[in-house]
């Protein structure tokens, strides 16, 4: 994903540089007001561009999902393009509103105004005033809503109820941007882009405003039966009743159970059989999750929306390494079960499990699953054997340099073991990783 940010804001700082006019050039050596008028520009055309790249992410584009790795992969690409986007807004205000107070205060002297545009049109002129107080206002609401998806201590419920609000936000920055940007900027190569990043954005935001992201992907059902595990594990199965195009295995999907919670991603368990039968394993790790056995009951609607993610196994090397850690053991549950099933080319796999909780239930589940699919699998309790390492990985396989390696787990995990691979020699793009942090 850093590469994928880097390009892009390389992608539009180069626009954006290109199509400074000659007075913005010189304005990098003309003195302090001049560049701070180029600054101002170009930082609220980056703030734009992020912003409008993070929206259309939002909405969940299927057609990116191959190109980017995967839902998972994009939304932490969302992420960090909604960060970004807010960081450049801030400059963009910041160097608009803290000369003005210097100068209040007698620490700068402002330039005279020039006369060469006296009497020339001006685009959207009676607009202007609230395009700028808008803009402000969606500025203040964007980093507020930032602050509130980073705050990991507030609850899912809450953050994804205040995110429905940055779409809003958004549309408020986007009139601030059409309204204001110089009519020079539209004629020049960054003009047309920014007209399409934001259009693209608008798009999104609409279709977010309106409940309509990912709506054609969406299947209706029913709760069948649950089952608690000793590991804190509640195994729900689903019977869809509308159409569902299937899904692989190691796929997850967002589910409804709840309307005033919204939807969760969950990884599903089971294989398709295209019977319209879903079996999901939902680990209680936060407020909802651990409440679920006690609100969710045989019966109750369940909305599905998916299936998402390029998880599926797919590696030009004949050996794979697969890596989970706690719940993350869910996708290779459904892939022992196609390979067991003979749905899938056979081929060597050693499966690490790392869990603090070997409850005999799971642990008989896995061994059969493993015997009956012909993986070698390896549980490690770090309590009782330590920590699970990229050496421990290298002691118990032979060359894991030259195999494949997927992983599903916690993210400071994975990257501990795909950075140490990495430095034994196994190429960045033979290890995949899972990630389910939506926020």
């Amino acid at each position: 994903m850093q590469r994928q940010l880097a390009l892009l804001l390389a992608a539009l700082l180069a626009t954006w540089v290109i199509s400074l006019p000659s007075a913005g050039l010189a304005a990098f050596a003309g003195g302090f007001w001049p560049l701070r008028g180029t600054l101002i520009l170009g930082s609220g055309y980056l703030a734009i561009g992020c912003m409008s790249l993070a929206m259309i992410l939002a909405a969940r584009p299927a057609r990116l999902e191959r190109l980017l790795g995967g839902l998972d992969q994009f939304y932490r690409l969302h992420r960090k393009l909604g960060i970004a986007g807010a960081l450049f807004a801030l400059a963009h205000w910041l160097l608009e509103i803290m000369p003005r107070w210097m100068v209040g205060q007698g620490w700068l002297v402002r330039p005279q105004r020039g006369g060469n545009d006296a009497g020339l049109p001006v685009p959207f002129a009676e607009w202007r005033d609230p395009a700028r107080e808008l803009g402000e206002w969606g500025l203040y609401l964007i980093l507020a809503l930032v602050v509130v998806a980073l705050w990991k201590r507030i609850p899912y419920r809450h953050f994804a109820k205040l995110h429905r609000l940055i779409p809003l936000a958004f549309l408020l920055l986007v009139f601030h941007c059409v309204v204001l940007m110089p009519p020079a900027y539209w004629r020049a190569p960054a003009g047309p882009l920014a007209a399409l990043l934001m259009a693209g954005g608008v798009v999104a935001a609409l279709l977010s405003l309106s409940g309509r992201i990912g709506f054609s992907r969406r299947a209706l059902g029913h709760v069948a039966s649950l089952r608690r595990h000793e590991d804190r594990v509640l195994e729900v199965h689903c019977q869809l009743a509308t159409p569902w195009a299937g899904h692989e295995s190691g796929q997850f999907v967002f589910v409804t159970f709840h309307r005033d919670e919204g939807a969760h991603p969950f990884t599903v368990v089971s294989r398709w059989a295209g019977d319209g039968h879903l079996v999901l394993a939902i680990k209680e790790l936060g407020d909802y999750t651990r409440a679920l056995p006690k609100r969710l009951a045989v019966g109750d609607p369940v909305t599905i929306e998916g299936p998402y993610g390029r998880f599926n196994f797919e590696s030009a090397r004949e050996r794979q390494i697969w890596v989970a850690g706690g719940i993350g053991i869910t996708p290779f549950i459904s892939r022992m079960e196609l390979l067991a099933q003979g749905g899938a080319r056979q081929r060597p796999v050693d499966l690490f499990y790392s869990t603090k909780e070997p409850t005999e239930p799971l642990m008989g589940i896995l061994a059969g699953f493993a015997a009956r699919s012909g993986v070698n699998l390896h549980v490690v309790v770090p309590p009782r054997d330590g920590y699970l390492t990229s050496e421990r990985i290298a002691a118990m396989v032979a060359n894991p340099e030259q195999a494949e390696v997927w992983f599903c787990g916690p993210t400071a995990f994975g990257d501990s073991i795909r950075n140490g691979l990495v430095q034994r020699g196994l190429p960045a793009n033979c290890f995949h990783q899972e990630s389910f942090e939506m926020r």
